[in-house]
C-alpha cells in the first residue's frame, strides 16, 4: 500500500511539473508578440519551461537495473548490513545510480561502503554526490553516485588587489558538476574595490545558482544578463569568463563576455583564445564568443582577469605571457598560478596596476596507463 501511495505522488508531482512548464511557455508565447522589449521576458519564461521539461524528461527516463545487477547489489549490500531499494540508472554520457539505504540491525554504516559495493556490481568507479550523507542508518535515505569521469581536473589560483585597495573587483567560480562538467569562471567589475566586487559577485552568484538548477551555460548567460540590466540602472558593465570542461569527452567550450585570453599549454607551445564581444550589462541581448577545443592528457588551461596583462609593458602583451608560460615547468597548476602572476607583478616593480586573478586548470586522462 506504501508503495501504490509513493507511486501516486510521483505521477502527482511529475504531472505538475508538465503542466508548470506548459504555462510558463505559453506565458512566454504572449510576451513575445508584444512590444520587443516585453519579448525579452518572453524569451526567459521558454528557457525556463525548457529546464523543467528537462526536468521531468530525465525523472521519466530513469530506469530499474537489470535484475541480475539489481539482485546482485542487494545481496552484497544485505552481507554489508545494508538493506537497499528502489534502485534507478540514469544512463547519459555517464550513469548516474540513485539508491535508498538503510541499515536493518542497530548501528551505523559508511556511505563508502554503499559507494564501492555500486562501484563493484557495475564495473566501473562511482564517487558520492555532495549532499549524500556521510552514514547510513536505521533511517532510509537517497543516496546517489555518479560515475567517474575519464578526465580528473586539479585546480589552482593566484590573486592580487590593486595597489591602495582592500577588497579586489574580481570574483570566481570553480564547480564540478554532477553531470560530468567541470565550470570555471571568472567575473571582473568595471574597476576595482567594494563595488566592483558587489557587482562581480552578483554576478558569479547568479552564474552557480542557475548552473546548480540545471541551466545550460549559455542560457544562465542570457537570464543572468537581463537580471543585471533589469536590476539597476546604475550597474556598471561586468566582464564574464567562463569554462566549460567535459570530463568524459575532453572537450572544452569557452564562453566570453568583454573577458580577456585564456591560454591552453600543451607540451611546448601555448593556444591563446581571444574575444572582441561586449561585458554583460551593456546590450539588451547579450552578446558572447564561444569556442570548443579538443583537450588531452598534460593541458592547462589558464584563465586571467584583465589586471594581469595590465601590468606588462609594451604592445603584445599577449606574446609576453605566452612567453611567461612557456618558461614554466612546474606541474601543479597551483604553482603554475603564483608563478604567472609573480613574472606579471614583476614587470611593474611587484605593484598590481589593476586586480590581478590567475586561475589554473590541469587536465589528466585517467586512461592513458590503462
Amino acid at each position: 500500500m506504501r508503495s501504490a501511495y509513493k507511486d501516486a505522488g510521483y505521477t502527482y508531482t511529475i504531472n505538475r511539473l508538465q503542466e508548470t512548464a506548459k504555462t510558463f511557455r505559453n506565458l512566454g508565447d504572449a510576451y513575445g508578440q508584444t512590444s520587443e522589449k516585453e519579448s525579452g521576458w518572453g524569451r526567459q519564461l521558454i528557457l525556463v519551461a525548457d529546464i523543467l521539461e528537462e526536468c521531468v524528461s530525465m525523472n521519466l527516463n530513469a530506469k530499474i537495473p537489470d535484475r541480475q545487477l539489481y539482485k546482485q547489489l542487494e545481496k552484497k549490500s544485505i552481507a554489508m548490513g545494508i538493506m537497499v531499494k528502489d534502485i534507478r540508472l540514469l544512463d547519459g554520457k555517464r550513469r548516474e545510480i540513485l539508491v535508498t539505504a538503510k541499515t536493518f540491525m542497530r548501528g551505523c554504516v559508511s556511505e563508502r561502503v554503499l559507494r564501492g559495493i555500486v562501484s563493484d556490481v557495475f564495473g566501473v568507479k562511482f564517487f558520492s554526490n555532495q549532499d549524500n550523507r556521510v552514514i547510513i542508518n536505521e533511517e532510509p535515505n537517497q543516496y546517489v553516485f555518479y560515475q567517474e569521469d575519464r578526465f580528473r581536473i586539479l585546480t589552482g589560483m593566484a590573486r592580487k588587489c590593486k595597489e591602495s585597495e582592500s577588497t579586489s573587483g574580481d570574483n570566481f567560480l570553480m564547480k564540478r558538476l554532477g553531470c560530468g562538467k567541470m565550470v570555471a569562471a571568472i567575473a571582473d567589475g568595471c574597476g576595482s574595490g567594494k563595488r566592483a566586487f558587489a557587482e562581480s559577485r552578483m554576478v558569479i552568484e547568479l552564474m552557480e545558482n542557475c548552473i546548480e538548477a540545471g541551466f545550460e551555460e549559455k542560457t544562465a548567460i542570457d537570464l543572468i544578463n537581463s537580471a543585471y540590466i533589469a536590476g539597476t540602472s546604475l550597474s556598471n558593465p561586468v566582464t564574464m569568463d567562463m569554462s566549460v570542461i567535459d570530463c568524459q569527452a575532453g572537450v572544452i567550450n569557452c564562453i566570453k563576455l568583454g573577458a580577456v585570453s585564456t591560454f591552453i599549454k600543451r607540451d611546448n607551445w601555448v593556444e591563446i583564445i581571444k574575444s572582441t564581444t561586449l561585458p554583460m550589462g551593456v546590450l539588451d541581448q547579450v552578446d558572447y564568443d564561444c569556442t570548443t577545443k579538443k583537450l588531452y592528457d598534460g593541458d592547462y588551461i589558464i584563465m586571467i582577469s584583465d589586471g594581469v596583462l595590465d601590468n606588462l609593458s609594451g604592445v603584445n602583451k599577449e606574446e609576453q605571457l605566452v612567453d611567461i608560460i612557456n618558461n614554466i615547468n612546474d606541474r601543479k597548476p597551483a604553482t603554475i598560478a603564483k608563478r604567472i602572476l609573480e613574472a606579471s607583478l614583476e614587470s611593474h616593480n611587484m605593484e598590481a596596476f589593476d586586480d590581478c586573478t590567475v586561475m589554473v586548470l590541469g587536465v589528466f586522462d585517467t586512461y592513458v596507463n590503462l
